[in-house]
């Protein structure tokens, strides 16, 4: 049987190391250095983290998601128009601003080092490898939008009536 060994993050998301993969996030030392690493974003205690890069506050969990790890509930997904008004309507850590991030600020959360998924799964814990929505309008053809599909970071356009999953983000203070 064949064994084919990756280069997985290890908790301090700093030090790389070979381990043997089994569905789980792969990440590679091809690229120089980690684009989202774990010293970037504040821990704001409160299912928040902030990105001192972009000054943004992030929900650390998917919607659907919750727990110090996301570890409670299921991961939901919604159609562009309702994740629009499922962000407008979230009052998140007594917050009431949250919003969906634009393509640009979604892309910014990529992990070039890493795939299945492409992201900080220490800053963002149980993120499903699946598509996310932005809330960027599809230039071409107004009944699509923005996704980030996070298997491997890839931004692409994609009907609005698909479900697709929701990360909230809004402003800094």
């Amino acid at each position: 049987m064949y064994r084919a060994f990756f280069y997985v993050m290890t908790l301090a998301c700093v030090t790389l190391m070979p381990v043997v993969a089994s569905g789980a996030q792969l990440c590679h030392t091809y690229w120089p250095k980690a684009s989202t690493p774990i010293n970037r974003f504040i821990n704001n205690e409160d299912g928040t983290v902030t990105d001192s890069v972009t000054g943004l506050i992030w929900k650390r969990c998917s919607e659907g998601l919750s727990g110090s790890v996301c570890e409670h509930g299921s991961p939901a997904i919604f159609s562009w128009q309702e994740a629009l008004q499922v962000a407008a309507n979230s009052t998140f850590a007594g917050k009431n601003d949250w919003r969906l991030p634009n393509i640009k600020e979604l892309g910014s959360i990529v992990e070039r080092q890493c795939s299945m998924p492409a992201i900080n799964e220490i800053v963002f814990p149980a993120t499903p490898t699946m598509s996310f929505w932005s809330s960027t309008p599809f230039a071409e053809n107004k009944n699509f939008a923005w996704n980030i599909y996070f298997p491997y970071g890839i931004s692409d356009g994609n009907d609005k009536s698909y479900k697709f999953f929701v990360r909230l983000v809004r402003a800094g203070k």
